[in-house]
């Protein structure tokens, strides 16, 4: 049965769905959904394997799926995923379900966590993707991996000294170990300071930053990209919603309670 947390979670896509029956996305659009682990995790922001799958085909029933360098460099816009940290989930899971359907994503990758993992979160190196694996991942053709800093630190507060070292060690390691060019970044949690953003700005060719905001084409910023979070509650009728921009209303109900699914603990 389902929680009652997660039951007012539903409640409040079924409340905020109509809300965006007019901002649909048009062309030149750029929807960029955002997924965390895909493991059976108690956490609203990790999709169980099992619905993830129908996930992607519900995504890609609205059209077809574009890697983040397409999407914006073309006119027509179109739907991105992307994946934040890099845990052994996006190999083991996401990586076969990519593959089968010939979609492109990028990889938000917390370099830091590469081999030893995320204490903080309980996950060891037995979770961990190594450079192996990325390598393997990039190899396909789909997937980009991008910089999403070194230790997955709050740049919120973060001065310029700081938010360079995080985001280049991160962009070097990983042009270094996989041979390819890095150029986009997400901020953790999306958070940042002035500082920050000025360091993503010189350093990559995009960051993202908002949560729940669609970019429209006549006010699209690279450096403020907004995503759209992709949680283990969102039914085939929501993902579809969320790839077509209709659901940015639902972040109004996590801002009125203050509460996110990203704070830092």
């Amino acid at each position: 049965m389902p929680s009652a947390e997660t039951l007012v979670r539903v409640g409040v896509k079924m409340v905020a769905l109509p809300l965006g029956a007019a901002s649909r996305r048009q062309a030149g659009d750029v929807v960029i959904l955002c997924y965390h682990r895909v493991a059976d995790s108690p956490r609203e922001i990790d999709v169980p394997p099992a619905r993830f799958a129908d996930q992607l085909d519900a995504v890609s029933s609205g059209g077809r799926v574009r890697s983040l360098d397409d999407a914006l460099s073309g006119s027509e816009g179109g739907v991105v995923l992307t994946f934040d940290d890099g845990f052994r989930d996006f190999h083991d899971v996401v990586l076969p379900a990519l593959v089968e359907r010939g979609m492109p994503a990028l990889l938000y990758l917390a370099t830091g966590f590469v081999d030893v993992g995320d204490p903080r979160t309980g996950i060891g190196p037995d979770g961990a993707l190594s450079w192996t694996m990325l390598e393997e991942a990039t190899s396909t053709g789909l997937v980009t991996v991008a910089s999403h800093t070194h230790d997955h630190v709050d740049l919120s507060k973060a001065g310029d000294a700081e938010a360079e070292e995080q985001m280049r060690r991160s962009k070097e390691l990983i042009e270094d170990r996989l041979g390819r060019s890095c150029t986009h970044f997400a901020y953790p949690w999306g958070r940042a300071s002035a500082a920050s953003d000025a360091v993503a700005r010189r350093t990559f060719r995009s960051a993202a930053l908002d949560s729940w905001r669609t970019n429209r084409r006549d006010r699209l910023d690279a450096h403020r990209l907004g995503r759209t979070p992709v949680f283990r509650s969102d039914s085939d009728v929501f993902i579809r919603a969320k790839a077509r921009g209709q659901l940015d209303a639902e972040g109004y109900a996590y801002r009125l309670l203050r509460k996110g699914p990203w704070a830092p603990s």
